[in-house]
């Protein structure tokens, strides 16, 4: 039953929406968000690394469950360019906070606590998570997942 709970929980009611959006091989569309310390981030920022886009909220353990080996990826590959922005969907910072701090998380944070009405998430139609982004150096989307060992693979085959 708290599978099914847990299953529910990280998914967004899309009953009403029509199915397309961003695809591997497409450029990546550029947003701006404030970071933790309020600073703006622009993907476009990150041009000529290899970027993990991941969705998440602290309230999803599906989410949570990944993080600690985003954080032993980054701390791997960090240093040959590779980069993670954590796109959160929380509606509270101090969820938000807390969540990162309790993780460890060790990658660049960015919200504007709107959950899945952030204009980021309907860009990039993200209706579940966790939902991972994988973008070259060029800006190109390369692996479109919810599994971090499926990023794993990839970043290793890519270095």
């Amino acid at each position: 039953m708290f599978l099914i709970l847990s299953l529910v929980s990280c998914k967004k009611d899309t009953s009403s929406e029509t199915p397309g959006g961003v695809e591997v091989g497409n450029i990546a569309p550029d947003f701006t968000l404030a970071g933790v310390d309020n600073n703006l981030h622009s993907l476009s920022d990150y041009r000529g690394k290899l970027v993990l886009l991941q969705f998440w909220a602290s309230w999803c353990s599906f989410c949570r469950e990944e993080n600690p080996e985003l954080v032993s990826l980054l701390d791997e590959y960090k240093q040959k360019g590779f980069e993670i922005l954590g796109v959160s969907l929380d509606m509270e910072r101090s969820s938000w906070m807390n969540a990162i701090e309790n993780d460890h998380l060790n990658f660049i944070h960015l919200s504007d606590l709107k959950g899945f009405d952030s204009p980021v998430a309907k860009t990039y139609k993200v209706n579940s998570i966790p939902q991972m982004f994988l973008v070259d150096e060029d800006g190109v989307i390369t692996l479109i997942t919810s599994s971090a060992s499926t990023v794993t693979g990839k970043v290793e085959q890519h270095y």
